[in-house]
């Protein structure tokens, strides 16, 4: 009897094991269906997010091309040290719009992939890490800048003003970045084969411990500092102007429109590079999951060129002089030194002896 029941207990078991394969051989087809379409609907959004990305750069690109050799070129003459800092951020901007911008562009294309080799992959990585980077140097110094030229003492305006502090800065912005990402370009090695789909990812940001130290001190750091920077001088500013500048005069004209200046490139450089770190923060701690979809990556690695395409734009609004004229600026200056000196001879009182020949 109870050899019986273990053979019909056996045989239930066998019956249960062989519906449940029979099941999931049935099912398998139908998950894999369900994968399949999940994969091609990502990809469906993802190629119709990289064409709108790619409309919306071109559209904003060539312009900005166009604005920034114009301004560059009325620029070139000012040597004031306010506008020097801005002027090395125009050409920094014209270089990474026309080297780096093309290559995303192609690779928008190609929805999200390099169709171009890996050392061209590796130089574009470089300048485009590089040249962000070294916008936000500029402009975190820049901010600094804004601070000795309105409230420093004289001797160190006239300090700052001569060559050797105007290239330290941007010679430091520009040699820092391509120093250290050129290193950590020659850690990374790519395979490619001619059957394979080449995404162009930098390596080090596979390595956490290197992602995490690049992204403090590249990015979060002059972040940070620009904010609090900018953040400073908005209120130093307003007390100045509550405390002294009672009535509009020509320093007041100056120290806002140096303040302007400094508030509205300090506010594309968040705008680009805000969404790009926490992006990378939330890749390495995963806080927000919903961040980490591909189109949402793509989206904030698209806003790291809106500090280099619209800082051509915001140069025509933050300085007037570009669309004047060199020759009527001259001729003005020129004819109101002669007014001035016209004035002012009028205003000499007459001698005694004019008054006494003029009697007789």
């Amino acid at each position: 009897m109870i050899k019986m029941n273990n053979t019909i207990n056996c045989h239930n078991k066998r019956r249960d094991i062989a519906m449940r394969i029979s099941i999931d051989s049935s099912t398998k087809p139908i998950v894999l269906l369900y994968n399949r379409t999940l994969e091609n609907g990502v990809h469906d959004s993802n190629s119709n997010m990289n064409i709108i990305l790619f409309i919306v750069m071109i559209c904003v690109s060539i312009p900005s091309v166009f604005i920034n050799l114009f301004a560059i070129y009325r620029l070139q003459a000012n040597t004031k040290l306010s506008v020097f800092a801005f002027r090395t951020i125009l050409h920094v901007s014209l270089f990474t719009t026309c080297t780096c911008v093309p290559l995303f562009l192609i690779e928008l294309y190609f929805n999200s992939y390099f169709p171009l080799p890996p050392s061209i992959c590796k130089i574009w990585f470089i300048v485009d890490y590089a040249s962000t980077i070294c916008l936000g140097l500029l402009v975190c110094w820049a901010s600094i800048q804004r601070h000795i030229l309105i409230f420093g003492p004289i001797h160190i305006k006239k300090l700052q003003s001569t060559l050797k502090y105007k290239l330290i800065p941007s010679i430091f912005a520009v040699g820092l970045p391509l120093s250290w990402y050129s290193i950590l370009a020659l850690t990374c090695e790519f395979d490619k084969t001619l059957n394979e789909k080449f995404r162009c990812h930098p390596c080090f940001e596979n390595e956490k411990f290197v992602f995490l130290i690049d992204t403090i001190l590249s990015l979060i750091l002059p972040l940070f500092v620009t904010i609090l920077v900018t953040f400073g001088l908005l209120i130093r500013i307003i007390r100045l102007r509550l405390r002294i500048f009672r009535f509009p005069s020509k320093k007041w004209r100056r120290c806002k429109r140096l303040t302007r200046q400094m508030v509205l490139f300090s506010l594309i450089y968040l705008i680009g590079l805000v969404p790009y770190v926490l992006t990378r923060l939330n890749s390495l701690y995963n806080f927000w999951p919903s961040i980490n979809l591909p189109w949402c990556i793509q989206i904030a690695d698209t806003f790291t060129y809106v500090p280099c395409c619209f800082s051509s734009f915001l140069s025509i609004y933050a300085f007037p002089e570009i669309w004047t004229n060199q020759r009527n600026r001259r001729h003005k200056h020129h004819h109101h030194h002669l007014h001035k000196t016209k004035r002012r001879h009028e205003t000499i009182p007459v001698s005694a002896s004019t008054i006494l020949t003029a009697i007789e």
